[in-house]
């Protein structure tokens, strides 16, 4: 599996009067819809591409659900999702209210076996 990559120069934000760097970044070829990973699943499956949308649409389901209760949620080898807040900083406790939430962000941490099958991947610059 490659990761295509191309190259880009660089400002620092923190000074912009320092030369600009040359960085690598990764590629996104395009987006794959719901409908072409549900078809994907089925070429391994006995499932059908509507049975493997609605796997999809419930899992999806399922696992809001249990963030939106408060639970980190471990997908086997896949990693875990969890639930992180942006916040502006209160000077007084009573003045710490929900109204200085200013963004609800879903967080993916990779398991060992995703990092591990990642870090075999090879570079084509593109």
């Amino acid at each position: 599996m490659a990761i295509l990559y191309s190259k880009i120069q660089r400002a620092n934000p923190q000074d912009r009067e320092a030369a600009k760097k040359w960085y690598i970044i990764p590629n996104r070829v395009q987006q794959k819809t719901e409908k072409e990973i549900a078809t994907a699943l089925t070429k391994n499956t006995t499932l059908s591409v509507g049975e493997a949308s609605m796997v999809i649409d419930e899992l999806q389901s399922v696992i809001l659900d249990f963030l939106l209760d408060g639970y980190t949620v471990q997908m086997g080898d896949w990693g875990s999702f969890h639930i992180t807040l942006n916040c502006e900083g209160a000077e007084t406790e009573e003045a710490c209210t929900t109204n200085l939430v200013t963004n609800i962000n879903i967080r993916f941490l990779p398991g060992k076996s995703m990092k591990e099958n990642l870090a075999k991947a090879v570079f084509t610059e593109r």
